[in-house]
């Protein structure tokens, strides 16, 4: 029986992710262990970044593969109550080249299966044009590309059943507080209907 609740942070680019984790590793310290980003773990590492569609479907398929072995053996050896993914595992429909079912046949897999593997998703949106943050040198976006990619990764989450968005009209200390407090709604068993409601208040 699963002793764990899983959790995926995403979102476009400049939205807070790593913020939030870091916030998280503070505040609930040996209670979370973190899935770190597989792109960024790749990228870091020297894994070639082309713009060729070919060359997206390697990256794509890499990050894919990297990470679900990190989640699986995240979930298994850390014996935390708390799974919090840098990112999921759907994320990469937003930078596949052609359909949808293209990317799941690639992987063996499909979309009900994928969604199964997390128990909720937090949607960090973009920042807005003025709080775009360019200092991360592994984010090659523009703020349009980003604001791009944001669309497409709420697309691509669309109809999971348990998926909270967390906007940019907000300033980025409120949006984080406001993020935290939805971790620890989920935490103490709450139901997405009942965080949307408090969101909304």
């Amino acid at each position: 029986m699963k002793q764990y609740v899983k959790i995926v942070i995403t979102g476009g680019p400049s939205g807070g992710k790593t913020t939030l984790i870091e916030a998280l590793k503070k505040e609930l310290g040996q209670k979370c262990a973190i899935v770190p980003e597989a792109a960024s773990i790749l990228y870091r590492g020297g894994f070639p970044r082309y713009k060729e569609a070919q060359g997206i479907i390697n990256a794509q398929r890499a990050i894919y593969f990297t990470q679900k072995e990190l989640e699986d053996m995240i979930c298994k050896v850390s014996q935390k109550p708390l799974i919090v993914c840098d990112r999921g595992s759907v994320d990469a429909l937003a930078y596949w080249p052609s359909e949808p079912s293209h990317f799941f046949d690639s992987i063996q897999s499909d979309k009900g299966a994928e969604f199964s593997r997390y128990d909720w998703v937090l949607h960090l949106d973009t920042a807005d044009m003025d709080d775009y943050d360019t200092s991360n040198p592994i984010r090659t976006e523009t703020f349009s590309e980003a604001a791009n990619l944001n669309a497409k990764i709420m697309e691509a989450w669309e109809g999971h059943p348990r998926r909270i968005v967390i906007g940019h009209n907000r300033d980025f200390l409120s949006k984080m507080t406001t993020a935290l407090s939805v971790i620890n709604a989920i935490m103490t068993h709450k139901s997405a209907d009942e965080i949307n409601k408090e969101l909304l208040k």
